[in-house]
């Protein structure tokens, strides 16, 4: 390779300082303009896992690929709905039709722009178009996190490209949440907070399914026990329980929730996280079985990792089990988008695998 077409590059907290001496380095080596990615808590490069101290990963893509890369500021913004504007603008500039493949990589501010307004307006904006990415990080020092475009980099932002092109990509999300009780129905909801499910006081339900020493100290066990929420497509994604008003037997979810929707309550389970894993792998390897993809990003969630597995680098080892040499390039985010039917989803505690590979006409 002569050149990439798009170069991929998530840096640790320790490189701050220098994101720009980083990108445009890795820009020369590669020989393109076309730099985006992000801040990172921890990165991943083939089977290595970088969760502390100095790292950087890059990923070249080269082919016949059309790119268009964008960075979006989103200071004093309520919401995402006026960045996935202006990122669709940036994106469809020209209004060249599309051709073959079309996905939006995509790297927010993941403490100052709201995710899923984001993803939401950019479903209307670019049907059609996958979104794959996630929030930037930091090891916990900062508070502040940047993402990537060019030889800028910039916190309260959105950035990444359009990828368009004669190539092929598949994406296979894995789950930590190991469900504990059944699966129940919505049958009352304000907002945020769920007062009823399957007719009964939802707090009873929480109940029903913590165990009581767990119960007597409520600020943990809302630490412990997260909701599963159901989505659209047949998939669900985790959230956060952040309060309780037991005049109302009600809970509240780190979501608006809605009257029919399913969930279930669940906790972070490390041997849930790696079936989950190795089943997405299987499937991955079906969906390539002749010449295989041609390179993958990886997404993981910060709450995954060494502390959360107990070994570090498990989950790049089970790709290269599947994989082996692949080139692998992603970072520890702090929230993973992956397709969904109508429009991404942010995803918490899940690693986002995105394959790459030849398009079916070459």
């Amino acid at each position: 390779m002569e050149r990439a077409d798009l170069l991929l590059v998530f840096a640790t907290t320790p490189h701050g300082p220098s994101f720009g001496r980083v990108t445009r380095t890795a820009a020369e080596v590669a020989g393109t303009r076309d730099v985006v990615g992000c801040s990172a808590a921890g990165v991943l490069v083939g089977q290595d896992e970088i969760e502390e101290g100095p790292g950087v990963a890059v990923l070249a893509l080269a082919g016949d690929l059309g790119v268009r890369r964008f960075m979006v500021p989103t200071s004093r913004r309520a919401d995402g709905a006026e960045a996935a504007g202006e990122v669709a603008a940036r994106v469809l500039e020209g209004g060249a039709p599309a051709r073959g493949e079309r996905v939006l990589l995509l790297f927010a501010d993941a403490y100052n722009v709201d995710l899923p307004s984001l993803l939401e307006a950019l479903g209307s904006r670019l049907p059609g178009v996958r979104v794959v990415g996630g929030g930037a990080s930091e090891d916990g020092t900062t508070g502040e996190v940047a993402v990537f475009a060019g030889d800028a980099s910039s916190a309260h932002a959105v950035a990444g490209a359009m990828l368009e092109g004669d190539f092929r990509v598949t994406v296979g999300v894995s789950q930590a949440l190991q469900r504990v009780g059944p699966v129940r129905r919505v049958t009352a909801a304000d907002g945020r907070w769920m007062i009823e499910l399957d007719g009964k006081p939802a707090l009873a339900a929480f109940r029903s399914v913590v165990p009581e020493p767990l119960l007597a100290a409520p600020r943990r066990a809302l630490a412990v026990v997260l909701a599963g929420l159901a989505t659209a497509d047949g998939g669900f994604v985790a959230r956060h329980l952040v309060g309780v008003d037991g005049a109302r037997g009600a809970l509240a979810v780190a979501e608006p929730v809605r009257v029919g929707q399913e969930v279930f309550f669940g906790v972070r389970d490390p041997v849930r996280a790696r079936e989950a894993l190795d089943g997405v792998l299987a499937e991955q390897a079906a969906a390539w079985p002749s010449a295989g993809p041609a390179a993958a990003i990886y997404v993981n969630c910060v709450g995954r990792g060494r502390r959360f597995h107990g070994v570090p680098g498990l989950d790049t080892a089970f790709i290269a089990r599947w994989f082996g040499r692949l080139p692998v390039a992603g970072f520890f985010s702090g929230a993973e988008f992956a397709p969904g039917s109508r429009v991404a989803h942010v995803h918490q505690y899940t690693g986002v695998l995105t394959m790459l590979g030849m398009g079916r006409g070459t």
